[in-house]
């Protein structure tokens, strides 16, 4: 695709451009097109606090009610903007990283202080 000329409002669009498709061979393909939260998670993951609308409660580190589960974008938003989307995911990504590294830490400190037989 590419940007045409502009129409009688001035706004150019996408026009095909022959002969530029292209398969590209892939393992798993993860569909990230949609306005709302997808209930399956809702319905599928205990514990897991959701508004009326299906939206996944999180805090301002995109934390769940549920140990471990972080959410962002449409899942805890609804439909809004991809840079909001990407914001959570970046915070998210933040967050599971200090949750693992806490966890991991936890682990080290409790074997080190466990009694030795």
């Amino acid at each position: 695709m590419e940007l045409g000329e502009p129409d009688s409002s001035g706004r150019r669009r996408p026009v095909p451009v022959e002969g530029s498709e292209l398969t590209i061979p892939v393992d798993t393909v993860i569909e990230a097109i949609g306005q709302q939260p997808n209930p399956i998670i809702q319905a599928t993951t205990q514990g897991l606090h959701v508004k009326k609308n299906g939206i996944v409660v999180t805090d301002e580190s995109q934390k769940t009610s549920r140990e471990g589960i972080f959410a962002g974008g449409d899942l805890s938003r609804g439909g809004t903007t991809v840079i909001l989307a990407m914001r959570d995911g970046k915070q998210a990504a933040t967050s599971i990283h200090e949750y693992l590294r806490a966890k991991s830490m936890s682990s080290i400190s409790e074997r080190v202080l466990e009694p030795q037989d």
